[in-house]
């Protein structure tokens, strides 16, 4: 049996295929990838999964004579084909190993292969009752919301990107929170109002994954069943199995009211943060904001290294107040939005701050203060 792909093709969908295998798994199958050549279609299926998620990519191909499925090292795969020099790759299986060359075989590998039948079943979707939004809008609700989900083991359900469908408003709503901040971004999506799920918890890594395989893709679909989250594009199939549990009631730590408000030039609060934060303590980064009527003072607290200090024209209304953040969080935040000019609306005591922008249609990022 032999194939004939396009490189540059195959690399993409080996790139997605990489990143799905589990590289540490007990199950040698489970860092493979299962190679499915169809002659009578001209296509090449390639799957992967770690039994919680799970890829399923094809590319044409010309294909030569028949094969049933095999297994191959997916990380091995990827990286001959990410460094193979020329356009056109063949794939020509014998026996039991895999051999990837050139036209002219100046480059030869010779990989091992395991038996197909011993790759793990994955679960049958079917496009019902699936919701059809450009690639756009879901890279934008992930990627502009995922940095706030928790990384520690023990908070699970902070662990990824909660998604929840606002029929009434006809839009979705992506939402991820750490505990210590929160990231919110609402997006029109036509159809939401038919879509059967309630609301979904996707696991971050899962999550960037999808943001990844819908960022080339002008529309995808996505369906809920049985706990997994599916992802059809134009060429795959992506699906993860949700976190379960009930996300916490995030309204609720939301402040309805405020009597202070700063208006302040996006990238000179980013460049005075980094500035300050050269001397701060490196792992909790607190910066101290002094809120005067036409500027702000930024103060790092006072460390065996030093303090610093920057002052910055800004626009406060509001009593005179200090407060501290943490410069990491709020960087992460002005990082990613769009506005010039930012609004930080700010509490006394515990309240936490609110940062939109009107560039930033739909955004907010909420911040919980430090006590020092």
């Amino acid at each position: 049996m032999q194939i004939k792909a396009e490189t540059s093709k195959l690399e993409k969908m080996l790139k997605n295929i990489e990143k799905v295998s589990d590289k540490k798994a007990s199950m040698a199958v489970l860092s493979m990838v299962l190679v499915e050549p169809i002659p009578e279609e001209n296509t090449l299926y390639l799957t992967a999964t770690d039994l919680e998620i799970g890829y399923k990519g094809k590319t044409f191909a010309e294909i030569e004579g028949f094969s049933s499925p095999f297994c191959v090292s997916a990380k091995k795969f990827y990286e001959i084909v990410k460094n193979f020099p020329e356009d056109t790759i063949y794939l020509i299986k014998e026996e039991n190993k895999l051999i990837l060359k050139d036209e002219e075989e100046k480059i030869v590998y010779n990989l091992s292969i395991m038996d197909g039948e011993d790759f793990p079943s994955l679960p049958e979707f079917v496009e019902e009752n699936t919701l059809e939004i450009p690639g756009k809008t879901l890279v934008e609700l992930i990627a502009t919301t995922a940095f706030c989900a928790s990384k520690e083991d023990t908070r699970f359900v902070l662990g990824g990107i909660y998604l929840e469908p606002l029929k009434e408003e006809g839009k979705l709503r992506a939402v991820a929170s750490d505990g210590h901040r929160l990231a919110l971004l609402d997006r029109e999506v036509t159809g939401i109002e038919n879509f059967p799920a309630e609301g979904f918890i996707i696991a971050r890594k899962a999550a960037k994954q999808i943001e990844e395989i819908a960022e080339d893709e002008l529309v995808v679909r996505i369906g809920f069943t049985n706990n997994y989250v599916v992802v059809w594009t134009s060429n795959a199939l992506f699906f993860t199995r949700t976190i379960e549990g009930p996300y916490p009631d995030y309204r609720m730590v939301i402040p309805s009211e405020y009597n202070n408000f700063l208006k302040i030039d996006r990238k000179l609060f980013i460049d005075a943060l980094k500035r300050v934060s050269l001397v701060a303590n490196e792992r909790f980064k607190p910066i101290i904001l002094e809120l005067l009527n036409k500027e702000v003072i930024l103060t790092s607290q006072e460390t065996e290294l030093g303090k610093a200090q920057v002052r910055i024209s800004a626009e406060y209304e509001g009593e005179p107040m200090v407060v501290s953040y943490n410069a990491d969080y709020l960087l992460d935040a002005l990082q990613i939005m769009n506005s010039e000019e930012i609004e930080m609306k700010i509490g006394a005591g515990k309240t936490p701050a609110i940062l939109t922008g009107y560039r930033d249609e739909g955004f907010l990022y909420l911040l919980m203060p430090m006590v020092l």
